[in-house]
C-alpha cells in the first residue's frame, strides 16, 4: 500500500530529523515497530540538516527531482519511485520490484482488531498488472492478515548482481548459522538467529535486476518480529567482486545521515530497534549492507479457520446421522480386490453456495468460517481379497490423491495395500474438476483466488466426515461385512481410522489429520510444505505455470505474486498447523505423522519435504540416504512423535539446485514406495503405531 505522509508535510526544511510519527488504520502512517515509505504529493527538493548527524549541518542547493540531499549533498535515489509509494530501502539501481526488500513492516498499519496490532496494507497500485491491466486482488489475498506468512520466500535485489558464492547455499544451510554470515535471519524476542539459505533468482531475464532469495530453512514463527540482515556480499560483474556499497538511503539510516525525504526520516527510530538487535546478536552496524523488518501472522489468523472448522465438523458429522448413498459396487472386479464401493456421503459444508469449482468460504458477520449446509462429496472404498478373506475387522485407511486426481486412486492403492481397507474421497481445490477455476485466478491476478485454499479446506472436512462415517454408519453396511458362522462382521476397525496420501494428497495430509480429531496417524507419501517454494521447483506446476505466463510473462512478477498468495494458501498449508498435530489428543497422546522423502523428487523437491521435517521438529529414521541439516538421526523404532523416512529409488538425473523445475519427472516421486520394505514400513506404522526403518541400511536400490 502507498504508505502517505501527509502528517509529515507541516515539517520546517530545515528539520530532517525522525519525526515522532505514529500510525493509523487507514493506512496513513506505519504501524509501531514498522517502517514508513512513499508519499502522495510533492515532497520538498532542499533542505539544512539538524544537528543530530553527522552531516555538520550541510545544506543542499536544488536537487534533480530524481534526488535526495543526503548530509548536505544531492544524491540519486529513485525519488519518483519512493514518492510515488515503493519503498524507501529499495535499492534505485536494482528495483527489481516496487515494493522490495520483502517482506517489511513498511507494508503494514495499526489495526487495534487484531490480535498483533498491525495488518497487512499493500497498494495493488504498487503491484504488478497483468496483460489485460488487472491489479492484484490485495484485499481478498493478503490485506486481511495480521502479519506476513511464516512461509515468507524474503527477497531483495541489488544494482549489482550478487556473487553466490557469499551466501549460505541450499547445500550449506549451517553457514547461516555462522557468526559471520553474509545473510542474517534473527528472531528479535529470542535474539535466536533463524537458518535459511539463499540464492540468486535462475529465472531473471536479461537487463532486469536479478532477486536474491533468502529462503528459511523451518517455518518462521507465528506471531513474531524478525530482523534481516546482509552484509559482505560482493558484485559478480566486470568490477572485479567489488564489495557492494549499501543503497544510499539506507546508507543515510546506518550512517545517521539526515535527509529531505520525510519518508525516510521515519524510519529512524524503528531502525534503531534494528541495529540495536542485530548489535546485540554480534552484527556490527557499520558493516551492513541492508537490514529490515518484518513480523509474522498470529496463530490465531493463520490456524483459526481450520480450529473453528474442526469444531463444528466435529460435532455435525460426529453426530452420525448425515447418511450416505451407494451407487456401485463391483464384485472381485480384480483377482486381488473383493469389493469396489462408489457412492457419495453429506457432509457438512462450510462453503457458500452449491459448494462446486469457485466456492468460496461461507462465514459470520465477524468472519469466522459458518459451516450451517451440507452438500455431497464422493466416496470410493477398496476392499482387497487378502482383508475379505481373513474375515476379521481391518484398518481403515482414508486416501489422499495426487494433484488434479480423484477418488479413483484408491482401488489402485488398495491393489497394493492388501491388508487394509481403502477409501478416498476429492481433494476439492486441487481436483481435476478445479483446474478451470485455478486457471481462471491465475488470468485475473488472483480475483477469488481464495476459492483454491477454501476448498482444500472443504476437502479436509470431507476426509473428516469420511473418518467419522467409518466409525458409525459404515460399520453397519451390508456390503462391508461377512458372515463367521451365521454371524454378519464388520471388515472395518473402527478404531484404526488412519491418513495415507501420496503427491498433492502426500502435502495435505498433516492438514486434514490437524483437522480429525478422530485419525490419530498420517502416511505423508513424498509430502512436503510451503507452496511458494515448492511449485517453482516443480515439475507439476509446469503446465499451470506455462498457462499463467499468457497473462504474466515475466517470471519474476509471477514469483512474487505467488509469494503474496501464500498468506491466504497458509490458511490450508501443512506447514502451519505444526502446533496442531502436537498437541495431545483427548487420549494423551499427540498426533503423528511419517513423512516420506523420495530423493531427486521431481514433483515434490527435497527442500519443500526437509523444511517441513525441521518445522515439525522430525527426526531422520537412520540410516538416511543423505545426512539432512537440522535433522537428527534415530536408530532405534520410534514410538511417539513424527518421524522423517529418505527412499533413494535410483532414479536420475536429479533436478537442478536453483530456483528451476526440471525439465522432465525423473521418475522418483512415483516410485517411492515401490520396494516391499516401504510396504512393511507404512504397515507397522499403521498396525503397530511403530515408525522403524526396516530396509537393510539406507533405503536404497542398492
Amino acid at each position: 500500500m502507498r504508505l502517505r505522509v501527509l502528517a509529515l508535510a507541516s515539517l520546517s526544511l530545515s528539520a530532517c530529523q525522525s519525526p515522532a510519527g505514529g500510525a493509523e488504520a487507514d493506512g496513513t502512517a506505519e504501524s509501531s515497530g514498522g517502517s514508513e515509505a512513499g508519499s502522495s504529493g510533492d515532497m520538498p527538493t532542499t533542505t539544512a540538516s539538524t544537528g543530530d548527524s553527522d552531516d555538520g549541518g550541510a545544506t543542499c542547493p536544488v536537487c534533480a527531482g530524481d534526488e535526495a540531499c543526503i548530509a548536505g549533498e544531492c544524491v540519486g535515489v529513485g525519488r519518483g519511485e519512493v514518492e510515488r509509494g515503493c519503498s524507501v530501502l529499495g535499492d534505485p539501481g536494482g528495483r527489481g520490484q516496487c515494493l522490495y526488500p520483502w517482506p517489511s513492516d513498511l507494508w503494514t498499519v495499526v489495526d487495534a482488531g487484531t490480535k498483533t496490532g498491525r495488518r497487512l496494507a499493500h497498494d495493488p497500485e504498487l503491484l504488478p498488472r497483468n496483460s489485460k491491466m488487472q491489479a492484484f486482488a490485495a484485499a481478498e489475498m493478503t490485506n486481511t492478515f495480521d502479519g506476513f506468512s511464516p512461509n515468507s520466500q524474503i527477497r531483495f535485489a541489488f544494482a549489482r548482481p550478487v556473487d553466490p558464492a557469499d551466501l549460505p547455499g541450499i547445500d550449506d544451510i549451517g553457514r547461516s548459522m555462522a557468526a559471520d554470515s553474509s545473510v542474517v535471519l534473527l528472531e528479535v524476542d529470542s535474539g535466536q538467529r533463524w537458518p535459511c539459505f539463499a540464492e540468486v533468482d535462475a529465472t531473471a531475464q536479461a537487463g532486469e535486476p536479478v532477486t536474491v532469495f533468502i529462503r528459511p530453512a523451518r517455518r518462521l514463527g507465528l506471531g513474531k518480529r524478525y530482523v534481516v540482515a546482509l552484509r559482505g556480499l560482493h558484485s559478480l560483474d566486470d568490477q572485479g567482486g567489488a564489495l557492494i556499497e549499501p543503497a544510499p538511503l539506507f546508507r543515510a539510516l546506518r550512517d545517521s545521515q539526515t535527509t529531505d525525504l520525510p519518508a525516510l526520516e521515519a524510519l529512524r527510530d524503528g531502525h534503531g530497534e534494528i541495529f540495536a538487535a542485530l548489535d546485540k546478536a554480534g552484527v556490527a552496524r557499520e558493516d551492513l549492507q541492508l537490514a529490515w523488518d518484518f513480523h509474522t501472522a498470529s496463530a490465531e489468523r493463520v490456524q483459526g479457520d481450520l480450529a473453528a472448522i474442526s469444531a463444528q465438523v466435529t460435532e455435525i458429522a460426529g453426530a452420525g446421522d448425515l447418511g450416505y448413498t451407494i451407487d456401485e459396487v463391483e464384485i472381485q472386479p480384480k483377482p486381488t480386490l473383493a469389493r469396489v464401493i462408489r457412492g457419495h456421503f453429506t457432509v457438512p459444508s462450510c462453503l457458500a453456495g452449491d459448494a462446486g469449482p469457485g466456492s468460496l468460504m461461507h462465514r459470520d458477520a465477524g468472519g469466522a468460517p459458518l459451516c450451517s449446509g451440507t452438500t455431497e462429496a464422493p466416496f470410493v472404498i477398496a476392499v482387497p481379497q487378502p482383508v475379505w478373506d481373513a474375515g476379521k475387522p481391518a484398518p481403515f485407511i482414508l486416501y489422499g490423491h495426487g494433484l488434479l486426481g480423484t477418488a479413483e486412486e484408491a482401488v489402485s492403492i488398495a491393489e497394493r495395500a492388501q491388508s487394509v481397507i481403502v477409501a478416498g474421497t476429492d481433494f476439492w481445490g486441487m481436483a481435476n474438476e478445479d483446474v478451470p477455476t485455478i486457471l481462471g485466478a491465475l488470468a485475473t491476478n488472483f480475483a477469488d483466488g481464495n476459492t483454491v485454499p477454501d476448498r482444500l479446506l472443504q476437502s479436509a472436512v470431507n476426509f473428516t466426515s469420511l473418518a467419522f462415517l467409518a466409525q458409525g454408519d459404515l460399520v453397519q453396511e451390508p456390503e462391508l461385512e461377512v458372515e463367521i458362522d451365521m454371524v454378519p462382521q464388520s471388515l472395518i476397525d473402527a478404531s484404526a481410522v488412519h491418513y495415507l496420501g501420496g503427491s498433492q494428497g502426500g502435502i495435505m495430509g498433516a492438514t486434514v489429520v490437524a483437522m480429525a480429531p478422530n485419525v490419530p496417524r498420517g502416511i505423508l507419501v513424498v509430502g512436503g510444505g510451503n507452496y511458494s517454494l515448492m511449485i517453482w521447483r516443480s515439475s507439476a506446476f509446469s503446465m499451470l505455470a506455462d498457462a499463467w505466463a499468457t497473462s504474466h510473462p515475466d517470471p519474476q512478477e509471477r514469483e512474487f505474486l505467488f509469494a503474496l498468495v501464500q498468506s491466504a494458501f497458509d490458511r490450508a498449508d501443512p506447514l502451519v498447523f505444526s502446533e496442531l498435530i502436537a498437541a495431545p489428543l483427548a487420549g494423551g497422546d499427540p498426533k503423528r505423522l511419517l513423512l516420506i522423502e523420495s530423493i531427486g523428487d521431481a514433483q515434490v523437491p527435497n527442500i519443500a519435504t526437509e523444511t517441513m521435517a525441521r518445522s515439525y521438529g522430525m527426526p531422520m529414521l537412520a540410516p538416511g540416504v543423505t545426512k539432512v541439516w537440522g535433522i537428527e538421526d534415530v536408530n532405534e523404532p520410534v514410538s511417539s512423535g513424527s518421524v522423517l523416512l529418505q527412499v533413494d529409488t535410483g532414479k536420475g538425473p536429479l533436478p537442478p539446485k536453483q530456483n528451476l523445475p526440471p525439465a522432465d519427472d525423473n521418475g522418483a516421486h512415483g516410485a517411492a514406495v515401490d520396494d516391499p520394505a516401504l510396504i512393511a514400513v507404512i504397515e507397522r506404522f499403521i498396525f503397530k503405531a511403530i515408525a522403524e526403518n526396516l530396509c537393510e541400511g539406507p533405503c536404497d536400490p542398492g
